[in-house]
C-alpha cells in the first residue's frame, strides 16, 4: 500500500503471474508483505489479489447489511404479532387516537381476554400501535412526542398524583347540572346547606368511580381477593381525587376571612354570618365536580 492507495500490476492471463513492480515474471522476490501478499510467493497475481480484497469488501457488506436487518427486525418485532389483522381493530380503537384512548381500550380488552392466545394477541396490537405512533411523532421532530411516551421507560414520581383526564362533554355538562342544583337546593333549604351539598359529593364520587372502571377495570381471574384488591383501589383512588379536591378548596376559602384581616382588607360579604358556611360547602363542592369531570 502506498500512500492509502493500493499499487497493482497488470497480469499474465496464461500463468496469473504479476509483472512489473511487485515481483518478477517467473522469479521469486523475497520481502515485506505488500498488500496482503505474502513473502516467497511463486505466482501470486492479481486474480488472487483482487479475489481477497473484493471478499473483504464483499464481507463487508453482508455484515453492513445483517446490522440494518437485525435494526428492522428489532424495530418491526413489536408488529408482528398483529400482522395478521388492524392492530386498531384489535383493541377497537379508531387510528389516530391519543395514547389515553388506547391505554384504556388495551386495559379493558386484556382484562376480559380469556386465553392466552388472546392476551398475545392484545400485547402485540398494543405494541404495534405504540411503536407506529413514536414511528410517527419522530419524524415530525422530538418536540411533537408525548411525555407518555418520551418517558415511558422512567417510573413516575409520584404515582398517587392527579392526572388530567377530561370526560366527554355530556359528562362534563351532567356534573356541572349536579353542581348548580345542589347550591340551589342548599339555598333554598330551611336546615343545614351541608346536607344537599354531601348528597351531591356523594354523587359525584359514585360518577368518578364509573369513570375509574375502565382505566382500572378488574382482573381477569376467579379469585376473590383480588377482585377485592383492585375494588378497594379504584374506589380508594375516587374518594382520593373527589374528597382531596373537595377538602383543598374547603381549607382555602376557609381560611380567606383571616387571611384578609391580617392584611387588613375588606371582607367580602359573602363569607360574614351565615352564608360563611354555605360559600365554604360551595367551594367544596366545585373542587369534588372538577376532579370528577377533568381529574383521574
Amino acid at each position: 500500500a502506498r500512500g492509502g492507495r493500493v499499487a497493482t500490476a497488470r497480469c499474465d492471463a496464461a500463468r496469473y503471474e504479476p509483472r512489473g513492480n511487485l515481483c518478477r515474471r517467473g522469479t521469486r522476490k523475497a520481502g515485506p508483505v505488500r498488500a496482503g501478499i505474502a513473502p516467497n510467493a511463486i505466482g501470486v497475481g492479481c486474480v488472487g489479489f483482487r479475489t481477497c480484497i473484493g471478499g473483504h469488501q464483499t464481507n463487508a457488506k453482508a455484515r453492513g447489511r445483517t446490522r440494518r436487518d437485525q435494526v428492522g427486525v428489532a424495530m418491526n418485532a413489536a408488529g408482528q404479532g398483529a400482522a395478521a389483522g388492524d392492530p386498531y381493530e384489535v383493541l377497537g380503537v379508531a387510528p389516530g387516537s391519543d395514547t389515553e384512548a388506547v391505554s384504556r381500550a388495551y386495559k379493558a380488552r386484556l382484562a376480559s381476554a380469556t386465553s392466552d392466545e388472546d392476551k398475545q394477541v392484545i400485547e402485540a396490537a398494543h405494541t404495534s400501535i405504540l411503536m407506529s405512533s413514536l414511528t410517527a411523532r419522530m419524524k415530525g421532530g422530538s418536540g411533537s412526542i408525548t411525555k407518555d411516551i418520551r418517558y415511558a421507560d422512567r417510573p413516575p414520581m409520584f404515582r398517587w398524583r392527579p392526572r388530567v383526564h377530561i370526560c366527554e362533554q355530556k359528562d362534563v355538562l351532567i356534573n356541572g347540572a349536579i353542581w348548580a342544583f345542589a347550591i340551589y337546593w342548599a339555598n333554598k333549604s330551611t336546615y343545614s346547606p351541608w346536607q344537599p351539598l354531601m348528597l351531591a359529593f356523594l354523587v359525584f364520587f359514585v360518577r368518578m368511580n364509573y369513570k375509574l372502571m375502565p382505566l382500572m377495570p378488574r382482573p381477569s381471574t376467579d379469585d376473590r381477593t383480588e377482585i377485592r384488591a383492585a375494588d378497594t383501589k379504584r374506589l380508594g383512588r375516587a374518594f382520593g381525587v373527589v374528597g382531596g379536591l373537595f377538602g383543598m378548596m374547603t381549607v382555602i376559602v376557609a381560611s380567606l376571612p383571616s387571611m384578609l384581616m391580617s392584611l387588613g382588607l375588606p371582607v367580602p360579604l359573602w363569607l360574614m354570618g351565615s352564608l360563611y358556611e354555605y360559600s365554604v360547602g360551595v367551594a367544596g363542592l366545585l373542587g369534588a365536580m372538577v376532579g370528577a369531570s377533568f381529574l383521574k
